[in-house]
C-alpha cells in the first residue's frame, strides 16, 4: 500500500507537469529495483529457512525414532536380564529346597534308626539283666563261699568228733570181741552186762539243721548225744566172759535213737565240707547250664557293645550330616543374598535408566514445542511480509510463494527469524 500511493503521485505530477516527469519515472524505477532486490533477498532467506526447517525436522524425525528405538532396545534388555534372573532364582530357589527336604528327610530317617537301635539296646539290657545278672550272680557266689566257710567251721569239729568216735567204737569193739574169747562169766556178772548194754539211751541227736548256728556248740550236743557210746569204752574188764553171749542180743534189740546214733557215726566221714543253702527266690543250676548261661551273658554282652558302637557311629553319622547341613544352608543363604543384592542392583540399573529415558523424552517434547512456537511465529510473520508487498511484485512473486507456504513445517527444533523488511 505505501508503494502504490507514491505511484499515484507520479502519476497525477506527470500529467501536471509533462517537462519533468522523467525525473520521477527514473526515481520510481530505482525503487521498484530496491524493492525487487530486497524481495529476492526476503525470498532467498525464507528458502533458506524452509531448508534448514526440513533439515531440523528430518533431524528431530530422525533422533527421536532413534530415542524410540534406544528406549525400547534398553527395556527389552532390562526386561530380559529382570526375567532371567528370576527365572535363575526360581530353579535355584527350588534346587535348594529339594536340598533342603532331602536333608531333612535323611536327618529324620537317621533320627528313627537311631530311636530305634536305642530300643533295642534297651531291651537287651533288659535281656541281658534278666538272663544273667552277673553282679547278682557274683554276689550268690561270694554268699557262697562264705556260708561253706562257715559250715566248714562247723562240720571240721564233728569230723574230729566223729573220729573221736570211731576210736572209741574200735576200742569198745576190740573189748566185746576179747570179752566174747573169754570162757562164760557166771549169772550174776551175765546180768550186770546185759543192764548195762541195755539201759535207757541218752536223748536223741538233735538235727543237723540246727547246728548251723555255732561250730563249738555244735561239737558239743553231738558229744552229748554220744553218751552211751562213751559208757561203752567206761565198760570195765571185770564182767569177764559172762556178758559175751548178752551182748549181741543187746546189740539187736536197740533204740530207733541208738539205731540212727550208730548210723549218723557210720557215715559222719561222708558229711560235704560245703553245704549251700539258696536264698529264697533263687535255685541251684547244674553247671552245664551255668556254663550255658555263662556263654548267653557273654554274647548278650558282645551284642551290647556292638550295638553301642553302631549307636556311636550313627549319633557321629548324624552330627557329621547336621554340620553339613548347616554349612549348605549357610551358602544357599549366601547365594541368596548375593542373588537378592544382584537383582536389587539389576533393578537400580534399569530404574535409573528409565529416569534417563523420561528425561529425554522430556526435553524432547519441550524443544517440540518450543519449535512449534517458532514456526508459528515464523509463518505470521512471512505473512505479514507478504501482506506489506506492492501488487505487482505480490503478483509476480505469488504463485512460487504460495507453492512455498503449503510446504511449511509444524514444528522446528531450532528457529531462526527471518530479518526485519527495510523501512519505506
Amino acid at each position: 500500500m505505501a508503494a502504490a500511493a507514491p505511484a499515484a503521485a507520479g502519476e497525477d505530477g506527470r500529467r501536471r507537469q509533462p517537462g519533468t516527469a522523467l525525473d520521477p519515472q527514473l526515481q520510481e524505477g530505482a525503487k521498484l529495483e530496491a524493492e525487487s532486490g530486497e524481495l529476492d533477498r526476503l525470498r532467498a532467506e525464507l528458502a533458506g529457512a524452509l531448508a534448514e526447517m526440513e533439515t531440523m525436522k528430518a533431524v528431530a524425525e530422525v533422533s527421536e525414532s532413534t530415542k524410540a528405538e534406544a528406549v525400547a532396545a534398553v527395556q527389552r534388555q532390562c526386561q530380559e536380564e529382570v526375567a532371567s534372573l528370576q527365572a535363575i532364582l526360581k530353579d535355584s530357589i527350588s534346587s535348594y529346597e529339594a536340598q533342603i527336604t532331602a536333608l531333612k528327610q535323611e536327618r529324620q530317617q537317621q533320627q528313627q534308626d537311631c530311636e530305634e537301635k536305642e530300643r533295642e539296646l534297651g531291651r537287651l539290657k533288659q535281656l541281658l539283666s534278666r538272663a544273667h545278672p552277673l553282679d547278682s550272680l557274683e554276689k550268690q557266689m561270694e554268699k557262697a563261699h562264705e556260708d561253706s566257710e562257715k559250715l566248714r567251721e562247723i562240720v571240721l569239729p564233728m569230723e574230729q568228733e566223729i573220729e573221736e568216735l570211731k576210736a572209741k567204737l574200735l576200742r569198745a569193739e576190740e573189748l566185746i570181741q576179747e570179752i566174747q574169747r573169754r570162757p562164760q562169766a557166771p549169772p550174776s556178772l551175765q546180768g550186770s552186762t546185759e543192764l548195762l548194754l541195755s539201759r535207757d539211751p541218752s536223748p536223741p541227736l538233735e538235727p543237723l539243721e540246727e547246728l548251723s548256728g555255732d561250730g563249738g556248740t555244735a561239737a558239743e550236743a553231738f558229744a552229748h548225744n554220744c553218751d552211751d557210746s562213751a559208757s561203752i569204752s567206761s565198760f570195765s574188764l571185770g564182767g569177764g566172759a559172762s556178758g559175751s553171749a548178752s551182748l549181741p542180743c543187746s546189740r539187736q534189740g536197740l533204740s530207733p535213737e541208738q539205731e540212727e546214733t550208730a548210723s549218723l557215726v557210720s557215715t559222719g566221714t561222708l558229711v560235704p565240707e560245703g553245704i549251700y543253702l539258696p536264698p529264697p527266690g533263687y535255685q541251684l543250676v547244674p553247671d552245664n547250664q551255668w556254663e550255658q548261661l555263662q556263654m548267653e551273658g557273654r554274647q548278650l554282652q558282645k551284642d551290647l557293645e556292638s550295638i553301642s558302637r553302631e549307636r556311636d557311629e550313627l549319633q557321629e553319622g548324624l552330627r557329621r550330616s547336621n554340620e553339613d547341613c548347616a554349612k549348605q544352608m549357610q551358602v544357599l543363604l549366601a547365594q541368596v543374598q548375593n542373588s537378592e543384592q544382584l537383582l536389587r542392583t539389576l533393578q537400580g540399573t534399569v530404574s535409573q535408566a528409565q529416569e534417563r529415558v523420561q528425561l529425554q523424552m522430556a526435553e524432547l517434547a519441550t524443544s517440540h514445542k518450543c519449535l512449534r512456537h517458532e514456526v508459528k511465529r515464523l509463518t505470521e510473520e512471512n505473512q505479514g511480509l507478504r501482506a506489506e508487498q506492492p501488487p505487482s511484485l505480490a503478483a509476480r512473486g505469488l504463485e512460487p510463494d504460495e507453492g512455498q507456504e503449503e510446504t511449511l513445517p509444524k514444528s522446528l527444533p531450532h528457529p531462526h527469524p527471518a530479518a526485519d523488511p527495510p523501512s519505506q
